[in-house]
Parts: structure tokens; sequence; C-alpha cells
């Protein structure tokens, strides 16, 4: 979930006022603990967004905070007088403006990384981590299954201020206020604090402009076993759509993951978009979402879905009078903001999506006639008929969940193709990612099965036939029985 928690919502939430209460627009208190009770009876676990990096300037610790260079609470933010009359130093927002705010109450400049009214908290300040883990204790207590944790390699900054270099919007080299090294010691000591509280899990959004930076999202899981239980890779995100591109990405995101750790995948999200169109899909649009459903829920790792790609929802065009996002609001035309891929959820083909009776925040996508859950339903062959049987392929085969994993990928081929293995079970995955006819090498030609396919031209089953055809963006799963044990 989202943050839920009380926030004057000048970004969505992110600002929080209270980290132990509940916004008035979500419901109550009593209705978040009757959520957790429910979902809990179903076997179904709730994991929160957890938002260390900063606060609301409404919170009382800000407002206390500011109120005097000599509050007890003002070193739990991050301050600084001004370099002769000029801000700090030359850091930005992640939006590509100034991250320093003069505070009129005492002349002095505060940092935020993001709004003005989100000044970023001193995690330097060992009362700040004790108040932080105190709220994180509160939170387990009351029975969450987990944290997403929001910009987790943002949490300490350069404790001299130098200034950033000229790349720092577009590289992460040599960059002074995120990446710190003293952040991995505080993730140790979140892990142990979760630790204590069987069965509980995390997972880091680690923020970096593209294309992504795989080694530096593996290293926030320190040993496998010491930090974040899992930590988000936005490269694929930023990847071509090619299979050589796909094959590279992931190949190298495996090779860089401690002995320990365990990956997990996401394709789209609140900030970035959604996949069906960052990656280009002006044609072939269902099938080329059902191949990233195949990827996604066949990889080695934990498959992170996000709402609505299900159904192969698109991004929406806002309308400049309608656009809710502030950074939208700001920087329009040049950016336009995140609201197109926060729309309503597209339920059914009645008014607002089926999402409301009354009319929701932002407009539903236009094709929501066509592309809604109740029609894809009964549909067969669409998206989301693809991912349930993907999902319960899933459950059914231990082999895509427990399996290793290996490449077998011929450079130019225009497809990708990777074995899950274990002692009992073999599994061949095939992605053709381009719009011709692929011949694919190199699979086993005896008592291999076809186990499932993505494709509308024909009905396999059974026994796959050698050599293998791929038609263009199909993806077929083939499995047999391990011969080769000793």
């Amino acid at each position: 979930m989202s943050p839920i928690y009380a926030s004057p919502l000048v970004d969505e939430g992110y600002d929080i006022s209270d980290y132990t209460a509940i916004h008035p627009r979500y419901g109550t208190m009593e209705d978040f603990n009757r959520l957790l009770e429910e979902a809990h009876s179903r076997n179904i676990r709730v994991m929160i967004d957890l938002v260390l990096n900063h606060t609301s300037v409404l919170h009382p610790w800000f407002t206390e905070a500011r109120s005097s260079t000599t509050h007890a609470r003002r070193d739990w933010y991050i301050w600084h007088p001004g370099r002769k009359g000029r801000k700090p130093n030359n850091w930005l927002t992640n939006f590509g403006r100034s991250a320093w705010k003069r505070d009129e109450a005492t002349g002095e400049y505060y940092y935020h990384s993001f709004f003005p009214e989100q000044p970023d908290l001193n995690w330097r300040n060992p009362e700040v981590k004790k108040a932080m883990f105190n709220m994180v204790k509160y939170w387990l207590a009351k029975g969450v299954d987990g944290f997403r944790l929001d910009v987790a390699n943002m949490l300490f900054k350069e404790e001299g201020l130098t200034n950033n270099p000229a790349w720092a919007l577009v590289s992460d080299r040599n960059v002074y206020n995120r990446n710190q090294p003293e952040v991995y010691e505080l993730l140790r000591a979140f892990r142990r604090l979760l630790d204590r509280y069987p069965g509980r899990v995390s997972i880091g959004e680690i923020y970096v402009p593209p294309p992504g930076n795989s080694r530096l999202a593996a290293s926030f899981m320190g040993n496998g076993q010491d930090m974040l239980h899992m930590a988000f890779d936005f490269t694929l995100i930023f990847t071509r759509w090619s299979a050589c591109a796909f094959y590279q990405a992931l190949s190298k995101y495996y090779r860089v993951l401690p002995g320990g750790g365990w990956p997990c995948f996401v394709f789209s999200n609140h900030d970035l978009g959604r996949a069906v169109n960052h990656y280009l899909f002006p044609i072939d649009k269902e099938k080329k979402a059902k191949l990233l459903a195949t990827l996604l829920l066949t990889l080695r790792g934990t498959p992170f879905i996000y709402y609505g790609d299900e159904i192969g929802m698109c991004n929406r065009h806002i309308p400049r009078s309608r656009i809710r996002d502030r950074y939208g609001r700001l920087l329009y035309p040049f950016y336009t903001g995140r609201d197109k891929a926060r729309t309503p959820m597209q339920w059914d083909n009645t008014s607002h999506a089926g999402f409301s009776p009354a009319s929701p925040w932002l407009p539903v996508h236009r094709n929501y006639r066509q592309c809604n859950v109740a029609s894809q339903q009964v549909q067969e062959g669409s998206v989301f008929t693809h991912y349930r049987k993907l999902l319960q392929l899933r459950r059914e085969l231990p082999v895509l969940q427990q399996g290793t994993i290996r490449f077998l990928y011929k450079r130019q081929a225009g497809y990708l193709l990777y074995e899950r293995t274990t002692d009992e079970k073999c599994c061949w995955i095939a992605l053709n990612f381009s719009p011709f006819v692929r011949k694919v090498t190199g699979l086993p030609e005896n008592e291999a099965m076809v186990v499932y396919h993505s494709s509308d031209n024909r009905r396999m089953c059974g026994r796959a036939t050698f050599p293998l055809r791929l038609f263009p963006y199909e993806a077929v799963v083939i499995g047999k029985e391990r011969t080769d044990r000793k």
C-alpha cells in the first residue's frame, strides 16, 4: 500500500505529518485494523510504504526544529546557514531544482530531496533513528507483514556537503546526496529489528537515474542475509525492447546478486509509468504484454505486478487542467507528471470504469470499455487470463519458484531462452522479442512437453515439435522430468 498516513498530501501522502495515524481520506485506524484481520484470515499479507527519508513540514518534529536554532530537535533535520549569503551547495532535488530552502524563522537553509514541504531527516542524529525505529515497531506490533522502503539509498548525505558534479542528475558517479556508505549499517540495524518479528519482509526502492544500476541495487541486500530482503533494480524498466538488451540486463543482475540474495522484478511503477508504454508498443500491445508477463513470472525471483498490468492498462494522457501531480503542474509542458500511470483501475465498462459512482480524482483511460477486468475474465487469450494461467503454472511447478536459472542465449537470434532446473524437473522458457517467426535451437528434443504458450495463432499441447518455431512476440514454456540425475 502506498502511504496512508496523516498528511497534507502535497506529494500524494509521501509528506507525512503523523506516522502512526491514518489520513481521514482513507478511513480510520479501526478500518486498517479490520483490513489486516480480514486479509490475514484469507492468507493475504499486507505491506506498507515506509518513508524514512523525510517528513512533512507540518510534522511536530519539524515545527519544533524550525522554531529556534537551539531547539533540541533542530538537529533532527539538515540545516545550514549558507555560504557567503548563498545556498550551502549545488545539490538538486530529484526533479532538477535547488534542494535548499531558506526558512524565514531563523534565516537558515534546510535540505529537501523532493518538495520544500518535505524536509529531509538527519539520520546522523541517533535520536532520529530511535524515534523512527519505534515507529517501525509500532506497525510491526500491529501486524503489518513488511515494508517497501521509499528511496532507501537516499537516507544519508555526505556530511561535508560537497558540491555534486554537473552530471549528478544522470549518473550515480561521485554523487554526495545519496548512496553514502553509512546507509548500509543503518539497514543492517533495520534488518536486525525486522528479524525479531518472524515472517516479515523488506524491499527497498533504490533511486537511480536511467539506465539503472544493478550493482548498486544488489548492494543493499548486503550478504543476502543482513540487510534488505529484496531491492528493486529498475534497469529492466529502462531497457530497450530487444532480446539482446534484456539478456544483458538480466544476466548482469544475476551476476551481481550476493550469494544469499534473492532477486525481484518489476516492469511498471507509480513513478516511471506502465510497461506497455515505456517499451514503446505502438502495435501488438497485447502480445507484448503477455510476453512480459511470461518473463516476469518465470524468472528466478519474486515478481511484482503493478495494478492494471494484469489487464494491459496503458498510460493515460492527462489534460493540463486535470493534472494532480505537483511535478506535472510545475514542469508542464516539458514534463506532464506521474498521473499517467495512476488512473483508476478499470473494473468494467460502466461509468468511470466501475471504479466509483462518483467522478474519480483522475480520468479513466479512454480504452476502458475494451480493456477492463470484467471483459477479460471471460475472454480466452486475454492478458488477464494469461496472467491467471501463468500464476497457476507457477504454483503447480516448484521449478518456477525454486529452480536455478541459466541463460541459453544466441546473439542476434531475436529470442531469449533460459532454463529453470531443480533435481526433479527442467523447464525452458523461450520468448520471441521480434516481429518475425524465429527458429529456436538449443532445446532438448526428447520427451519435452509444451507446458504453456501465449500465442493465439495455435493451440499447442502435449509433446513439442522440433525444431521449435516461435510466432512474433510468442512466449513458450517447455518442461520435462530430469533424466540426467546421478
